[in-house]
């Protein structure tokens, strides 16, 4: 049914089932259209109890939107803050910006990673930690762990004697948690990048140049106090020397979002 009414407050008007609140012509896509040049849309203020639970609503309606005013962790797991929710039908989820990032470590010039070197024997796997990071995360959130990591490959005992066996060096760079909240792995590698490197140089020479390596990846954590290793590991069947650090674009990032 097609119906207008009189204008009641300056700019309100129901024109073909639609509401205009502050023109005369709603979009013709929108139910309700409101326009201003110097006011906002004041939505509901309500008090959350958890994520999981639909008070002070008498159930969850996928679509709902609302702003929160309180902060509760009493469901250590579905705690709220206060900021924009909507419900998805079975839960509430924050509505997360580029501004709720928050940067761990990293972003800055500084570089994160010394030279450290390490000589590895034939056939034999070698493992350094590089960096070791303490972090604590006071809301369930999603963490970006990023690295780029330089390596440089030379003869055993040496810094830039290169080498000549023809053998292939394998190098994988990852990530692991030695301290973490229960239910979170503590013996478990991830992010893992990898890598080979071979040189068949019988000359003498200098070593120049480094191979980068970007472990990656993204876990969602809950709350709680963190410490972060950084790892390299190598193996080939010859010895030789692994150096870490020694370039000059070594990064190591951490960034934690809220989801909650």
């Amino acid at each position: 049914m097609n119906f207008v009414v009189p204008v009641l407050l300056g700019g309100f008007s129901i024109v073909t089932a639609q509401i205009g609140i502050g023109t005369a012509s709603p979009n013709a896509n929108a139910m309700v259209d409101v326009t201003s040049t110097n006011k906002g849309v004041l939505v509901p203020r309500l008090a959350l109890v958890s994520t999981n639970n639909a008070s002070p609503l008498s159930a969850h309606v996928a679509g709902m939107t609302i702003y929160n005013t309180a902060a509760n962790n009493s469901v250590a797991s579905h705690p709220v803050y206060p900021g924009a929710y909507y419900n998805d039908g079975t839960q509430w989820l924050r509505k997360s910006t580029w501004n709720d990032a928050r940067t761990i470590t990293g972003g800055s010039i500084s570089d994160p990673v010394s030279l450290i070197t390490a000589d590895a024997a034939a056939e034999t796997a070698q493992s350094t930690i590089l960096s070791t990071i303490p972090f604590t995360l006071d809301r369930p959130s999603t963490v970006e762990f990023s690295a780029n990591i330089s390596t440089r490959y030379t003869a055993s005992g040496s810094n830039t004697a290169p080498l000549s066996d023809g053998a292939v060096k394998l190098c994988t760079i990852n990530f692991q948690f030695t301290t973490a909240p229960s239910g979170i792995s503590t013996t478990a590698f991830f992010g893992d990048h990898s890598t080979s490197y071979v040189n068949s140089l019988s000359a003498a020479g200098t070593v120049t140049g480094d191979v980068y390596v970007n472990p990656y990846a993204v876990v969602t954590l809950p709350v709680g106090s963190y410490v972060l290793n950084v790892r390299g590991s190598v193996l080939s069947g010859t010895a030789f020397r692994i150096g870490y650090g020694g370039g000059t674009h070594d990064m190591i990032q951490i960034k934690a979002t809220p989801i909650q």
